[in-house]
């Protein structure tokens, strides 16, 4: 998997030496979110900075304030246009905002991040402006190109299974019969990561004609045997192979003398004696080096926006103040501080779960088999409920495995489910005939984290449903790891304003971040397994025993 450089203009020691001990103060736990010290520091790069607000139109605007008086009229944001009309910092209506510098308070910004549970399935990586970049590099076994001018060696086929070849001969070197092409093409295997077939290129095509339109057509016959069904194969479909996703036996150390002759084998590791050897001395001295190039990506990142107003009575301030001794300002702001974290909560496991399912139906067309999938029903005889919860204890360590062997990087690290199958890991913790190494607890009511399996962190999300049957298993990798990242902006700002007329406070919170995937095949990283609904039940609910 290539690596995703994210760019750092600050010194982490430096940071943290700054700020460790103030955020710290504010209630931060560093150990946590190690990432609050450079957003503190961006953070207070924009307090002492010309601030830039958007213009509210429209229904509901936030700002809801009469045309400026003379004097230092109203709190006034700047419009969408610098040349609207006045000069920067003056009060008329059509100037470019009233010049009042608007609070923007870090401690909310810490309060967002201590209410974010997603922020523990993701890494974070702050931005230190509201738009960026993040580059790719991919290695290919080619020059670079489809084309004559650069000879690919090898090309897949995308949208194209094992399963859309069926009658063919599916052994490595097996020739394709092709409905136009006048370039000769060979079987290879099929991608590691996503199934397609490979191909080698044994001869180009005739004349000046592309890799890719010259295997624009039907796919009729392999080795020899005609397919079921003629596979048709589009010019956007011929790509190029990436040595990063599926490494190619036989690239590097066939001779020109043997290349058309040997077949090469696709990523996984084939019959004994099956892997190219290498070449003789004689051999390497007369053979030309295999050709590998280098394509680089880059992805536009933006920050987005959530924003909330919420706003209350004097009179209410007043008697809640006065009867319940209650801070009513402050409970405005928890309310709309809970209310973004909830929403980037949701954002971030949304995001998690799509890239789960990606890999969920990736690894059913690769390895051929629906291994994601946990069926009670499929169990032998004397089982039980506690029988049945180590079975699911068993199958979360075993996809744990499958993103440490899919994706290259490490094992899972987590795994988010609903209460229900968060109850049957907590039940199975004291299983004594096979002990299952756990610290979940066997109390209710725990939210969020809720013990390990198998060092597997568990979170129970309470926006699943109790009947949910999907299980979400992952990995935090590091900055520069795939998978899904967040990155703040601007975590949190509070604005205040007085309604003229009735006096009335209104509080609004804007958060601005960009929640992206890096990396290449960043779901490699997640995996989702379903426990069919029917057996739910069985997990948590009464059994007898067989």
């Amino acid at each position: 998997m290539a690596r995703t450089k994210i760019f750092k203009r600050s010194s982490d020691v430096n940071l943290n030496k700054t700020w460790k001990p103030i955020l710290e103060s504010h209630g931060a736990d560093m150990e946590k979110t190690p990432w609050l010290a450079e957003y503190a520091h961006n953070h207070a790069i924009f307090d002492n900075s010309a601030p830039v607000f958007e213009q509210y139109t429209g229904p509901g605007q936030f700002l809801q304030t009469p045309p400026a008086v003379p004097g230092m009229g109203a709190a006034v944001p700047a419009t969408d246009s610098p040349f609207a009309g006045g000069a920067k910092g003056s009060y008329t209506s059509s100037g470019t905002g009233s010049g009042d510098k608007f609070p923007s308070l870090l401690p909310v910004a810490i309060q967002v991040a201590a209410k974010t549970i997603g922020f523990d399935l993701v890494p974070v990586v702050p931005m230190d402006s509201p738009v960026g970049f993040l580059p790719y590099l991919d290695y290919l076994y080619t020059g670079g190109r489809t084309d004559n001018e650069t000879e690919p060696f090898m090309v897949k086929i995308q949208g194209c299974l094992e399963s859309d070849l069926a009658g063919g001969t599916l052994t490595p070197g097996s020739d394709i019969t092709h409905s136009a092409a006048s370039g000769t093409y060979e079987l290879v295997g099929f991608s590691r990561v996503d199934g397609h077939l490979i191909l080698k290129v044994l001869t180009s095509p005739t004349g000046t004609a592309t890799v890719a339109a010259d295997l624009t057509g039907n796919i009729t016959q392999l080795g020899g045997a005609p397919l079921t069904a003629p596979h048709a194969v589009a010019a956007a479909d011929v790509q190029l192979v990436s040595a990063l996703e599926n490494h190619i036996s036989g690239f590097s150390g066939v001779s020109d003398g043997d290349y058309a002759s040997t077949a090469f084998n696709g990523p996984y590791l084939p019959g004994t004696g099956n892997v190219p050897g290498s070449m003789q001395r004689e051999d390497s001295e007369s053979s030309r080096f295999r050709n590998m190039g280098l394509r680089m990506f880059t992805k536009f990142i933006e920050a987005e926006s959530d924003q909330v107003a919420i706003s209350a009575t004097v009179e209410q301030i007043q008697d809640l103040n006065r009867v319940w001794n209650y801070d009513v300002v402050s409970m405005l702001e928890n309310v709309a501080v809970n209310d973004l974290a909830q929403t980037i909560n949701k954002r971030l496991v949304d995001n998690i779960f799509n890239l789960g399912t990606v890999h969920q139906s990736e690894v059913i067309a690769v390895e051929g088999a629906d291994v994601t999938t946990l069926n009670l029903t499929a169990g032998g005889g004397f089982e039980n409920v506690s029988t049945m919860q180590r079975r699911l204890v068993t199958k979360i360590l075993e996809l744990a495995n499958l993103i440490y062997h899919r994706g290259r990087f490490g094992a899972g690290t987590f795994l988010v489910t609903n209460g229900r199958v968060a109850s049957a890991l907590a039940d199975v913790a004291g299983y004594s005939i096979a002990n299952v190494p756990t610290d979940m607890a066997g109390v209710a009511g725990n939210l969020y984290p809720a013990g390990k399996v198998y060092g597997v962190q568990v979170y129970v999300d309470p926006n699943l449903t109790f009947g949910d049957d999907r299980i979400c298993i992952g990995r935090k990798g590091a900055d520069e790891e795939p998978g899904v990242k967040f990155m703040p902006y601007i975590m949190a700002e509070s604005l205040q304003t007085i309604a003229e007329g009735t006096f009335s406070p209104k509080i609004g919170m804007k958060s601005r971040y960009a929640i992206t995937e890096a990396g290449w095949h960043p779901e490699t990283q997640y995996c989702m397994m379903t426990v069919p609904t029917g057996d739910l039940g069985k997990l948590t609910g009464s059994a007898t025993i067989k």
